[in-house]
């Protein structure tokens, strides 16, 4: 079988596939308005509303273009042309494409020599200089762009490349995008191809008539604009129409940019335009929204809606006079008018034929209430999410645009900022069919987050019965395209295969929660297992998952050894897999009924041959502490009596409890850490490999707090000589030495909106105590982890650390409340600290309301 490229990821060309394609569509309503594109062209390029300009000259070359220019050709800004004539020459003579590393922009009209002189019978005519001239001419505009924020006196710069990218995109010149990812991920180079220059193009855009706006909220709209569309590959994700409609905001009065801007930030449903109030903008916002409407931006023809979310927009004072109107008697809730309205008007009909139907009168006695309304158009919402998409791909999917907006708004005012990092431009996105994909499964993918937040299982089934059609198809194209691929693991995460499985994955919680749904959780688990295309580190959970169903809610013993001798087979599996694996085999084995002889030699066997190595061989001290509980012990976090002395009264969580007890048992510093502090270990002492290398694709965004590749498996491979030279040389030094070093780097970059968790360490000297107690070896030791493996070790760090900064006594403790024990990663990371030599503890907190002593008993448990 001949392998599919990536290049053609999104290129079904059998017969069946496309087959395939259509069949998926039909099965679902829920599928994003992005995809359900119209082939028609829009109200809003046929209107022209927006200034588009004729243009009246023409180039002599016109017929050498056509004679000689035939393929896609890169111009490259450092070409120089000795004379006008060369342009009759072959362009692949002249304009060969020179390897760039990193990217470069060799824009048609950086250089005058590159374009044909034009006379008066042109139709279109370049322009003979630009403002970004001398900036892409220079390494500024190449694709190493140091950028604290984003906008900052780069307006003009932004803008007038904006405006030649659309020209050169009407020209010809910028066509649908068509990248093979493959080739420009394993060569590390890209340069952007751009075709010949089409000089029948007879329109063009004008920067004279972009109005900049001088609003906060607009003008950071705007500028995401102009920042998208600077870089020439993102207009290739947008056809002709989608970039009239672009320069169509960016033409906007202020006002209605104003207005747009808040629009966007509100509920995306009909609103009355008496409701809405922007002093700061206009008292008559009437005529900003008639601008709005005809551009097509917003629609205010309400007569295809239907009648009862009209109903919803009125006022109950307004729907009880209807109901008078109606002659009809209701209660004082607005949901039981509405719906006795609806009621009456679909069996009531007019008495003579001719008359209007009572339908017909409630619609335009709703209408006369409710005034002019006005709607978000479909198309707004969609091009607004693609931008915002190509502005931060990796956006986190719980963020709406407020959070987004908000955002850039710290950035801009300075109340946040982003680590300095090196942008390489590099294109995550192979087609526009690839990022309307990828930004319909991201939009199911917050659906399903904010179904799981507000507890709405039916949702959450629905979603998950969704991404089970959709995955098909998505799935095999990507698993023929990543067979024996080099792509990197953190652009295939961009893919839209992948986000299918996370909802996929994140749906079968919801369907455990019934019997009857239960067969479906199982199912779509062993979808998750028989994939093989993403998220491998992820199949050690999902067998755990289905061997408990099977174990406990099936009571199919001889289903989850079957399932038991699979997972241990698979070279993906974690030590916490690993370790999850092993508990439940040993239930098995221990079980004294329902489970035969032969089924606990098979058992047995597993646990010899593959499980019993996934054993923690080191052992923890641990203490029992006994103090006064309060409130209710069920819930998670439970309450605690810290201090109950007449002058003093204090009440906290159990980590609270157990620092006050370990400060007066000589321990007076401690902090409350968890996860936080390795990775905050980790992040000072290798700062300049996470923030400061340039690895194509891991900064895909201006607000990442980390490289893309951090999680996934192949971050130290990324990084391994750089790495490796930083960790020989820490191993030479002394623990003062480093933990004054690490002190001088915390402090340096602590103001950053990185990796740090939130202010654990308010005062730097309490993290240099803490890394003088720890060791070198200590310190190295914990970073070592969470180098090769931050998604599954930046989590399961015990709870506290006290220490004595004159003793130099320190302890790592885990505390557990009733009824409260470790969990699998907690045992693990102990055991590991354990093996560094490190002084570890378990503190088991029990309630004694009749003593408010502290109990201390030691013992040897296996973790």
């Amino acid at each position: 079988m001949v392998q599919t490229k990536i290049d053609q990821f999104y290129k079904v060309t059998s017969s069946n596939k496309k087959a395939s394609i259509e069949n998926i569509k039909k099965l679902t309503n829920h599928r994003s308005p992005i995809i359900e594109k119209k082939k028609g062209r829009n109200l809003l390029s046929k209107s022209k509303s927006f200034p588009v300009h004729e243009n009246t000259k023409q180039s002599p070359c016109k017929l050498n273009r056509k004679q000689g220019v035939q393929n896609n050709i890169s111009l490259n800004n450092e070409m120089n042309c000795s004379s006008k004539t060369d342009v009759k020459n072959s362009p692949t003579k002249i304009m060969a494409m020179k390897s760039i590393s990193p990217t470069k922009y060799a824009s048609p009209i950086i250089n005058r020599k590159h374009i044909p002189v034009s006379n008066t019978n042109s139709k279109f005519s370049p322009k003979t200089s630009s403002p970004i001239k001398n900036a892409l001419e220079g390494s500024q505009r190449s694709t190493n762009l140091v950028r604290r924020k984003l906008f900052k006196d780069r307006t003009e710069e932004l803008l007038s490349a904006t405006i030649d990218n659309l020209n050169l995109a009407k020209e010809g010149a910028i066509t649908n995008n068509d990248i093979n990812l493959e080739k420009v991920y394993s060569s590390r180079k890209f340069s952007y191809k751009y075709n010949p220059i089409n000089t029948s193009a007879s329109t063009r855009y004008e920067i004279n008539d972009v109005i900049v706006p001088t609003d906060t909220y607009s003008l950071h709209f705007f500028l995401i604009i102009v920042t998208v569309f600077s870089n020439p590959v993102n207009c290739g994700y947008f056809d002709e129409e989608e970039l009239d409609f672009i320069f169509s905001l960016l033409t906007l009065s202020s006002h209605a940019q104003a207005l747009l801007i808040r629009m966007l930030k509100r509920k995306h449903s009909w609103h009355r335009i008496s409701n809405i109030k922007y002093d700061e903008i206009s008292n008559d916002l009437k005529p900003i929204f008639d601008e709005l409407v005809s551009r097509s931006i917003f629609k205010s023809n309400t007569k295809e809606e239907n009648i009862s979310v009209l109903l919803n927009l009125l006022q109950v004072d307004e729907i009880r006079k209807i109901c008078q109107e109606l002659k009809m008697n209701c209660s004082k809730k607005k949901e039981d008018y509405v719906q006795s309205i609806l009621k009456f008007c679909n069996e009531t009909r007019s008495l003579f034929s001719g008359m209007p139907s009572p339908a017909t009168k409630l619609r335009s006695s709703v209408n006369k209430r409710l005034g002019p309304c006005v709607l978000l158009n479909t198309r707004t919402i969609q091009m607004v999410d693609r931008i915002v998409t190509l502005l931060i791909p990796n956006r986190d999917p719980t963020e709406t645009l407020v959070d987004v907006f908000l955002m850039i708004l710290r950035v801009e005012t300075n109340q946040i900022k982003f680590p300095k990092v090196t942008i390489s431009e590099f294109p995550i996105f192979s087609s526009k069919g690839h990022l309307l994909d990828y930004i319909e499964a991201k939009n199911t993918l917050s659906d399903i987050l904010i179904a799981i937040e507000k507890k709405q299982w039916d949702a959450v089934r629905n979603l998950g019965s969704l991404a089970a059609q959709r995955l098909p198809l998505f799935l095999e194209v990507e698993t023929q395209s990543l067979q024996d691929s080099t792509l990197p693991r953190h652009i295939r995460r961009f893919m839209p295969g992948y986000l299918w499985l996370k909802v996929l994955s994140k749906s079968v919680d919801a369907f455990k929660k019934t019997k009857e749904t239960m067969p479906q959780a199982m199912e779509f688990l062993r979808i998750l297992i028989d994939q093989d295309c993403h998220m491998k580190s992820r199949k050690g959970s999902w067998f755990n998952e289905l061997i408990k169903i099977e174990m406990f809610h099936m009571k199919n013993l001889d289903a989850s050894v079957a399932l038991l001798s699979d997972a241990v087979s698979h070279e993906s599996l974690t030590e916490v897999d690993r370790l999850d694996l092993l508990d439940k085999a040993e239930r098995l084995v221990n079980r004294k009924t329902t489970i035969s002889k032969c089924t606990k030699v098979i058992v047995r066997h597993i646990l010899k041959n593959g499980l019993d190595k996934a054993r923690p061989t080191s052992q923890t001290c641990s203490i029992i502490m006994e103090g006064m509980l309060c409130g209710n012990t069920s819930q998670r976090k439970s309450t605690w009596c810290i201090s109950n002395n007449i002058d003093q009264q204090m009440y906290g969580s159990v980590e609270s409890f157990a620092l006050y007890r370990y400060k007066c048992d000589g321990y007076p510093k401690g902090v409350h850490c968890e996860g936080a502090f390795p990775v905050t270990l980790f992040v000072t002492l290798f700062w300049d490999e996470i923030y400061n290398m340039n690895i194509p694709g891991t900064y895909v965004s201006l607000y990442q707090d980390a490289p893309l590749d951090l999680y996934s498996s192949e971050f130290y491979e990324n990084r391994k000589e750089q790495i490796d030279m930083k960790l020989q040389i820490i191993r030479k030094l002394d623990s003062e030495t480093l933990s004054r070093h690490l002190k001088t780097k915390f402090d340096l970059h602590r103001e950053y909106t990185s990796l740090y968790h939130g202010t654990l360490f308010d005062d730097s000297n309490n993290f240099q105590e803490i890394a003088f107690c720890l060791g070198v070896e200590g310190i190295v030791g914990i970073c070592e982890r969470l180098i090769h493996n931050y998604r599954l070790w930046r989590a399961g760090f015990p709870d506290l650390i006290v220490w004595n900064a004159h003793t130099k006594q320190y302890k790592i403790v885990e505390v557990k409340g009733p009824k409260d024990s470790l969990s699998t990663k907690q045992q693990l990371w102990l055991d590991y600290l354990n093996h560094l030599g490190l002084n570890t503890e378990v503190c088991y907190c029990k309630s004694n309301t009749s003593s408010g002593g502290r109990k201390r008993k030691h013992e040897e448990i296996m973790t």
